[in-house]
């Protein structure tokens, strides 16, 4: 009984021994970038976030989207300043999905549904 005491209190010591050298090799590793922009590289866009890390979008007014008579939004989804929409012809047919940037106020893209397949 007494052994396993012993190896118990050795198996603590080693790992804090390695909690201590991973927290010192951490604070001496400068290969990350940094999390500011720095002048003269494009970082892309900038996206406010909230306290969840979601993007906050700014008010964006009123974004037009043409459909043909008969078809109807089925769905959509918002996926950062990205929203989806899902739009159906009637009886289902001429589906496609329209990518819009809420950010820039335009239709980035179309995916066509093809009911024929590949």
């Amino acid at each position: 009984m007494g052994v396993l005491i012993v190896i118990g209190i050795g198996l603590v010591a080693y790992g804090l021994s390695l909690d201590k050298n991973a927290k010192e090799a951490d604070s001496t590793d400068t290969g990350q970038a940094p999390s500011v922009p720095i002048a003269g590289l494009d970082n892309g866009p900038q996206v406010a976030t909230g306290f969840s890390g979601a993007p906050v979008i700014p008010d964006f007014g009123d974004i037009t989207i043409d459909i043909a008579p008969g078809e109807v939004l089925v769905a959509y989804s918002v996926q950062g300043t990205q929203a989806i929409l899902h739009i159906e012809g009637p009886d289902g047919l001429g589906a496609r999905l329209v990518i819009v940037s809420l950010t820039d106020k335009k239709v980035l893209g179309r995916i066509v549904l093809n009911a024929d397949g590949q």
